[in-house]
């Protein structure tokens, strides 16, 4: 084997090699904001918890009362949830995957609590609603 083509197939190979790096480096630490929501579901007889802890991911502990929201940034696609109760029950934990693609989910506790699924979902603001919605009364229907 001549010199060119060992150089050709090291350069190749140290190509490839960054390559599967960097996609596994965005696989695992790819961030997801995650809205955790503690409002009541629609049926009456799953109320959200009244006081409760939640943790994700070892970060720093959250208080959330009844009809209580608020973010989470997490990196990776695994993560695992703690809620603390103030009454008295046993603690609740999980573990959960999220998909690749998105940038935020909403996580129901009252869902993922009652074995509910599927209780994350999606995210989307109202200006992203609008934004797409005007995009779709821009675009002129096919006959």
């Amino acid at each position: 084997m001549d010199v060119k083509r060992r150089r050709l197939i090291i350069r190749l190979a140290l190509v490839v090699v960054w390559v599967s790096l960097g996609v596994l480096l965005f696989v695992f630490n790819r961030g997801h904001q995650i809205l955790l929501d503690n409002r009541n579901l629609s049926s009456p007889e799953m109320r959200a918890p009244d006081m409760i802890t939640v943790t994700v991911n070892k970060s720093k502990p959250l208080e959330f009362f009844r009809g209580d929201r608020d973010v989470v940034d997490v990196g990776g696609g695994t993560h695992h949830i703690k809620v603390v109760f103030s009454d008295g029950k046993p603690p609740f934990e999980a573990r959960f995957k999220l998909p690749l693609g998105p940038d935020m989910f909403i996580l129901s506790i009252p869902k993922m609590i009652n074995g509910i699924e599927p209780y994350f979902e999606v995210f989307r603001s109202n200006q992203q609603q609008s934004r797409n919605d005007s995009d779709s009364e821009a675009k002129p229907e096919s006959p």
